[in-house]
């Protein structure tokens, strides 16, 4: 089974303005509202792939029954725990004319004592041997920083991987607990071992210096730039495809499922780097944070090249 964690979800509001503009009235040329947060993004491109997952973390408020109506409609397995609080709306402001991408966040609810330990326990009784346990994303206020690092012991505790895609404390913490692979962007590398990175070259030094803590794999996305996949053994870059840009949204999301599609279905090293390049570029293709199709990134897989570096 898969799992993935979504612990501060979002209802992804996308508008198109043509010619956005801070501080005026702006004219919205179109809207749509996409269920999301990384754990289920993850899970709606594996359901497009045909991998069965498990969404679950913390829903509330107006957009509780839209969120489960939304994944029953997918046919996504969920266990969500209600919350008191409302989850939160993401904005993304899509500006074609100028190909700029603006994304406003909210917080998100307060998560109170009581209902984190319910999830835990939750997640304790979900976990088994030969799971692979997605954790991604950021964290609603209430919820402490090393969460990440509680649940890739529980997780490996009870038999299962862990992919951990995050950001800052929640990684540095998230890593200690040696999960099988993490996916941070260049920038949040950079953040993560406190160094500026010039080239590839300073970028897989500093992912052998995280695989010699523990943690097994790598997955450093570089943006239109491609991205990194380094072992304990070898490493391997590819190059970015140039696709139309829709959306930003989701790309890393679209990754961290490829990499699981590719473990399910045995592919090797080189083979998950070329599938998660092409998720990603689907992705960026697609509007709002709508999941990529298996069609799309079999179509771009052709025009994939990998090599050891």
């Amino acid at each position: 089974m898969v799992i993935t964690v979504t612990l501060n979800p979002a209802m992804d509001k996308t508008l198109n303005i043509d010619d956005f503009n801070v501080g005026v009235v702006n004219r919205v040329g179109s809207i749509r509202y996409d269920i999301g947060g990384k754990g289920i993004n993850v899970s709606k491109v594996l359901k497009n792939f045909n991998v069965e997952s498990k969404c679950t973390g913390f829903i509330g408020g107006m957009w509780e029954s839209s969120f489960k109506e939304e994944l029953e409609k997918r046919k996504i397995n969920n266990e969500f725990i209600t919350i008191n609080g409302d989850t939160r709306t993401n904005t993304k402001v899509v500006d074609d004319l100028n190909k700029v991408y603006t994304d406003i966040n909210e917080a998100g609810p307060n998560i109170s004592h009581d209902e984190l330990e319910v999830f835990i326990n939750k997640f304790k009784a979900m976990c088994n041997k030969d799971d692979i346990v997605v954790l991604s994303g950021g964290v609603a206020p209430g919820i402490e920083k090393n969460i990440y690092g509680t649940l890739t012991k529980i997780a490996k505790d009870n038999g299962a991987f862990v992919i951990l895609d995050a950001e800052g404390e929640l990684l540095s913490e998230g890593i200690k607990e040696k999960p099988y692979i993490i996916k941070p962007n260049d920038m949040e590398f950079e953040l993560l071992l406190g160094k500026k990175f010039k080239n590839n070259d300073d970028i897989i030094e500093g992912a052998k210096e995280v695989i010699a803590k523990g943690v097994s794999n790598v997955l450093i996305s570089l943006g239109s730039k491609g991205a990194l996949f380094v072992t304990k053994d070898k490493a391997y870059y590819a190059k970015g495809l140039v696709v139309p840009v829709k959306s930003t949204v989701g790309a890393g999301d679209s990754m961290v499922a490829a990499f699981v599609y590719g473990i399910i279905n045995g592919l090797n090293e080189m083979e998950i780097l070329r599938f998660s390049i092409a998720c990603g570029a689907a992705s960026v293709s697609t509007e709002g944070t709508e999941a990529c199709s298996l069609e799309d990134v079999q179509e771009l897989l052709k025009r994939v090249e990998v090599e050891e570096v």
